[in-house]
């Protein structure tokens, strides 16, 4: 199978792995919105939001330096997993002892002390996550994406489960974050799961199957955590620049609205969690190009990811603008409409989002995570600035706005650093085509404006008016399609 074909295949199943959390995702906050008063939940999903930011440091930083050591062929693998094991234990541990004492300080800062309880249960998650995250790394190192999206499929059904019974018994925020820690095992029991099976079919890594392999080069903690903490550092302040609007809101506006913001949230994320299939599978593919200096190899990467984006992304950006008002109140009670304006603008800032983290494995790759650090960290202070003036000036949809200004000039930053350095085709046949059939769906949509049960007919519908235009206007072929379906139910031991 060639690269770019590979890579497909592989973004294609971490992609249904991520639609399926996506789902359950949206499953579940209909649910909690449902259960919860407007208060109870954006409590719950601003404890959330800052537990993702603390299991940044569980989530993407061994994980991501498995992804990247793994395929290297001159190390032994056997030495990377030791090491990465037992740098996971101890960051996760770490990380659970001092933000658990610094719980009542967060709770200070965002005007709320009755936050503290809260986040030290949710803190609980972070020792199982740690040890999900690191055999999700694994199998992504060892590109079995087919196996890391069943394990990220159990995780998100063991969640949506737990989560929905704890709620359900009435135990309100304090179930929904015991639930979440529920979750995390479940993840873990999958990807240990797969993990083994996978060893005892080969009987060692990939890439020391058989005596006459090579163990390579000595391979210890001091190296995953030079690439560790940089990396840990780059995520944690590039979701501090997607997630500095809720904790704004949080400190400056009423409990209502911290609730209706969130849930825009929610619906805003689409584009992020979906396209996380971009980045788990392009950073192992590119640092295997990159590390064996094959440019063109880098450069084909890039270009099929850039055309992947834009397929996903704007027939998305137009069904979401187009239907913001029946997607909130299909998801989310009545009351929640009121959020619909500022899902149309957090749309765009999560769409943004998404291009700058998949473009930026670029310099995960090439082993540049301080480069990638700077973005951020210029921006924060501006953004800090700018959400606190827009909330001042315009109320909550300021925040938005804010928000999607900062997120779009760093990925804007990102994607001309691809451009200047790997030159890329552009693609502009195949932009303008995928902007014409999103342009369609938008108009459609627009005119139709569906609501209730049958928003989900008109989204299935629409879904197959964009393959057919896409069809029509030569930008896939009937082959392509065929192609795909076999990519993903075709069975191959290995890799994919």
């Amino acid at each position: 199978m060639s690269a770019g074909r590979q890579l497909t295949r592989g973004t294609l199943y971490v992609a249904v792995g991520q639609g399926s959390f996506l789902v359950t995702g949206y499953l579940l906050h209909a649910i909690l919105a449902r259960e919860l008063s407007p208060a109870s939940y954006g409590i719950f999903n601003v404890a959330m939001t800052l537990l993702v930011w603390v299991e940044i440091t569980v989530n993407n930083g061994v994980p991501s330096a498995l992804s990247k050591f793994l395929p290297d062929e001159s190390l032994s693998e056997r030495a990377v997993l030791r090491a990465a094991a037992r740098c996971q234990a101890l960051i996760s541990l770490g990380v659970l002892v001092v933000m658990f004492l610094a719980a009542p300080l967060l709770a200070l800062l965002l005007r709320d002390p009755a936050l503290t309880g809260y986040l030290r249960l949710a803190l609980l998650d972070v020792l199982a996550m740690g040890a999900y995250a690191y055999y999700r790394g694994v199998l992504n190192g060892w590109r079995f994406f087919r196996q890391m999206s069943l394990a990220i499929t159990a995780y998100s059904l063991a969640k949506l489960a737990a989560i929905t019974l704890l709620v359900g018994l009435g135990f309100g925020v304090q179930g929904a974050l015991a639930g979440n820690v529920v979750a995390s095992l479940g993840g873990l029991a999958a990807g240990y799961f797969w993990t083994r099976r996978r060893q005892r079919a080969f009987g060692a890594p990939p890439g020391e199957r058989g005596d006459a392999a090579p163990l390579g080069l000595a391979f210890g903690e001091g190296r995953i955590l030079a690439f560790v903490l940089p990396t840990v550092l780059f995520t944690l302040a590039s979701n501090v620049l997607l997630g500095l609007d809720l904790m704004e809101v949080q400190a400056l506006l009423p409990d209502d609205l911290v609730g209706y913001y969130s849930a825009a949230v929610k619906l805003a994320e689409a584009p992020r969690l979906v396209l996380l299939a971009f980045t788990f599978t392009l950073l192992p593919s590119l640092s295997h190009a990159i590390a064996a200096g094959d440019a063109t190899r880098a450069r084909h990467y890039l270009e099929q990811t850039i055309r992947l984006l834009a397929l996903v992304l704007l027939p998305l950006i137009a069904l979401v603008m187009a239907t913001a008002e029946g997607a909130m109140t299909f998801v989310f009670p009545a009351e929640y409409r009121a959020a619909a304006p500022i899902l149309t603008v957090l749309i765009l800032a999560y769409t943004a989002y998404a291009v700058y983290i998949t473009l930026v494995t670029t310099l995960l790759a090439e082993n540049r995570p301080g480069r990638a650090l700077l973005i951020p960290l210029a921006l924060l202070p501006l953004e800090a600035a700018v959400i606190w003036l827009g909330i001042t000036r315009l109320g909550v949809i300021g925040a938005a706005l804010a928000s999607l200004a900062s997120v779009a000039t760093a990925a804007g930053v990102v994607l001309a650093y691809v451009l200047r350095r790997y030159r890329p085709a552009a693609g502009a046949r195949s932009l303008v085509r995928i902007g014409v059939a999103s342009a369609v769906l938008w108009a459609i949509a627009r005119w139709w404006s569906p609501s209730g049960l049958a928003l989900l007919l008109a989204y299935g519908l629409l879904a197959g008016l964009y393959l057919a235009l896409l069809l029509l206007l030569g930008e896939l072929r009937a082959r392509d399609l065929r192609q795909l379906g076999s990519w993903l139910f075709t069975r191959k031991e290995g890799g994919t």
